[in-house]
This record gives structure tokens, sequence and C-alpha cells, in this order.
């Protein structure tokens, strides 16, 4: 067995989701009160750290958070949002109203025997009731306390009605305004009415300031480790989505150009586009010279393209030349299929005219193509989780690959307080009694 292959196994063995339940998890004497109000990106943040092995309790009002009820078309599998049974994964799932007096000193109980809190309610709310960071770290000066929003805990817009929906952050972030398809010169809404900003498929303007504030609290928690201090975290969405903004805020400030909507391709390469065929849709990669030139050859096209006396890339990747190729080089795609073009890169590579150079193609998959895909399979993270409440699922498994204290999904949701008596007994010493009494009062 050679060395990469011995490295390979012992990897796989080590962190093997299949049998990562036997092992450490680095988080595991943390824990949080996840608080996310009509949020997926709190719920986002404390799945992930659950999934390092933190124990969040889950906190909803008596009738549940309504992002329980966001899924497609409506469907629910067992009274749950498909969204919500991925996102409320590993979680002890209680409820509590903080609305209510009484709610909200249960609550300040439960913060002396935390170590982080999320939030997603508007700036103020949390204040206004009495239980603001000032406040709760008085109680636990401990507390790392976390607030995702839709504009901030300051500014001008923090104090906005406008909620936080992954679509605002994404709309608010200048991204969205570069995607979608190309505006032809001239022409206007009535004639190419779908020559919008496309939206991002997941709900990543929820996802990405969630993994920004997990990154935060690691962070935090580490500091603490240093000080003894907690401190207070405060993410904006479309900020951090904003964030992957790259160049366009440099090429705005620097130059005045505001970045244009660009399909498919990207203004700062050529040949990098997505590209339809016969039976879907492949990526093309061509980052240098050589790599477009050999796609050219690939595709006969090496003398009507005139490849040979090409000479400099920068100048296929101006607008202008963009919109000329693009339509030439889709032309040529769409008389194979995905898995025709794969396979003549990889022949390419081996006997073409510019061998080994060749350009980069890869299928854009479908979700069934991607669950179905060896690579991930053998991996592990589609591996079933087999939930008592829910049965067997399929859910995304945790991406990160650690030797020592593997990440894991134990379970993919609990329904609606469903582990009240469990965890008031453990945090709160209550007793059934105590617990009907609460629950009569709406407090629970």
């Amino acid at each position: 067995m050679d060395k990469e292959q011995a490295w390979s196994d012992w990897i796989k063995e080590r962190d093997d989701p299949r049998i990562a339940h036997t092992r450490p998890e680095a988080l595991d004497d943390i824990t949080v009160l996840d608080l996310s109000h009509k949020s997926f990106a709190g719920c986002y943040c404390s799945s992930m750290l659950s999934e390092f092995g933190a124990k969040v309790l889950r906190i909803e009002p008596p009738e549940g958070d309504f992002i329980r009820t966001c899924t497609p078309y409506g469907m629910l599998y067992k009274g749950e949002g498909l969204n919500y049974l991925t996102e409320g994964r590993n979680k002890f799932h209680i409820t509590l109203d903080l609305k209510k007096p009484e709610g909200r000193e249960i609550l300040k109980s439960l913060v002396g025997q935390a170590d982080v809190l999320i939030e997603t309610y508007k700036p103020g709310v949390m204040d206004g009731w009495g239980i603001g960071y000032e406040q709760l770290k008085e109680i636990n000066p401990k507390l790392i306390f976390t607030s995702i929003t839709a504009y901030g805990q300051f500014g001008p817009m923090s104090q906005s009605r406008m909620p936080d929906y992954d679509n605002i952050a994404q709309a608010r972030s200048g991204i969205q305004s570069g995607t979608g398809e190309v505006m032809p010169e001239g022409k206007g809404y009535d004639e190419y009415p779908w020559a919008v900003p496309t939206k991002a498929g997941p709900w990543i303007g929820w996802a990405q300031p969630a993994t920004f504030m997990a990154v935060g609290i690691l962070a935090a928690l580490h500091w603490r480790w240093m000080t003894g201090e907690g401190q207070a975290l405060d993410v904006a969405t479309a900020e951090a989505y904003a964030r992957f903004d790259d160049y366009a805020a440099l090429w705005y400030e620097g130059a005045g150009v505001v970045a244009e909507r660009f399909g498919s391709m990207d203004t700062a390469a050529w040949l990098y586009c997505f590209a339809p065929t016969k039976d879907g849709a492949v990526f093309l990669g061509g980052l240098r010279l050589e790599m477009w030139q050999a796609f050219a050859d690939m595709v006969g096209k090496w003398d009507e393209w005139g490849a040979a006396d090409w000479t400099n890339l920068t100048v296929f990747t101006e607008k202008e030349q963009q919109l000329k190729w693009a339509p030439l080089v889709f032309a040529e795609t769409r008389k194979y299929t995905n898995e025709e073009l794969v396979n003549m890169s990889i022949e390419y590579a081996q006997k073409g005219r510019l061998a080994p150079i060749t350009p980069v193609v890869a299928p854009v998959c479908s979700p069934e193509e991607t669950m179905k895909d060896a690579n991930w399979l053998d991996r592990g993270i589609f591996t079933p989780v087999k939930d008592p409440v829910y049965g067997e699922l399929i859910v995304a498994q945790a991406q990160h690959k650690m030797s020592e204290t593997p990440v894991r999904t134990k379970w993919v949701c609990r329904p609606v307080g469903y582990n009240n008596d469990q965890i008031y007994s453990e945090y709160m010493n209550f007793d059934a009694a105590k617990l009907d009494e609460l629950k009569k009062a709406g407090v629970i």
C-alpha cells in the first residue's frame, strides 16, 4: 500500500460519520441558548455549533417558530417543513414565552448556566424585555451574546422595521444586481422580462452570516478562555453576504466602475462560464490562453476561430468580446451531452494538440445526481440519520473532517416543546406539577 492510500484510509477511518458517535466532541462542554425568531440564520449557526458537540437548547414560543413552516410548496413531513427538518438537528427543543415576565425570569436562570446566546430579534426588542446584553451580562459576565439581524445593532437602518429575510440580504448586498441574464444593448423589460437579477438557489443570505457568527463565537470562546470575559457579537446579514463581493467594492472605489450584470460569465476571466449542453449544462474553465485554445481545438474550431493566432487572453475578458464569443461557444457545447464533453476533455489531455493542457469541464449536477455521486457517498455526507421521531432521513452531514473530534448529526429535529420535561427538570429542577402550571399559564 502506498503512502497516499494509507493516509486516505486512516483519515476516512478517523472521521467516518457512520462511527463518529464513538468519538469525543470538541464543544461538548458548551451550552448554547438559541432564541432564533423567524430566522434560519440563527438556526443554521446553532446547527454548526451542535455538530461540534455543543448542547443547544432551541427556545421557541409555545406555538412554535414560524420558520418551521417554510418549505417547498407548503410540503410538511410529520408536521415539519423540510428546511427545519435539516436545521433542527442535534437540538433540544423547549418552549418559552419571552413576552411574559415569568418567561423572561426563566430565561435569566438558563443564562446563568449557559455559555452562548443566539438571538435574531430586531434591535432593541431584547433590551425592551430586560434581557439584552447589558442586563444578562450582570447575571453571567462570561456570556457570549450574539445577534444576527438585517442591518445590525447600529447604523441608520438598524431600527428599520423591514424583516430579516434571506432575499433582503441578497438584495441589499450589492451582489445580486450582477446576477442573471444580460440585458441586450438598447433593449428593455418589455422584450426581455426575464433579464432580472437572479436569487441564489439556497438561502445563502442566511447561511453566510450564520457561518460568520459561528466562527465569531469560536473566537469569542477562545478570548473568554484567555481572559474570563464574555462579549457581544453583532452580525448583519446583508453586510455578511456583501463580504462575497470580492473585487466589486475596490473596482467602484478605485475606478468608479459599477460591476454589470454578466449572466453566467465572469468579468475577471475567460473561458469561465456555465454553458448549455444536449442534456443539461457544464462549467467551462480555461483560465490560461492555452486552455482556451485547447477548448477551440477540442470542439474542432482551431482553424475557423484562428486559435493559433491568439496571443493575449486579456482581450477575451472584455465584455464585448465575451458577448461575441459566448454564443459561439454555446453553439458547440449544445452538440454534446455533459458526459461527452467531460470525456472529450479527458481524452484531449492525453492526445490533443496541446496535451496535457485541456479545458476544465464539469457537469452541473442536479440534487439527484449529487446525492448519487460516488465521491460524496464514500465520504458519508449523505449517510441516513435514523431518528426515533421522524424515521430514517437523509440530510447533508456536516462538512468538516476532523481526525480526533469528528462532527456528527445525532438527530434531525424535534417537535415543538419536545424536550420541555427533560431540560426544565435538568436546568430548573421543575417537577411535573410546575411544568403543568407553566403550560396552563402559557409560559411554556
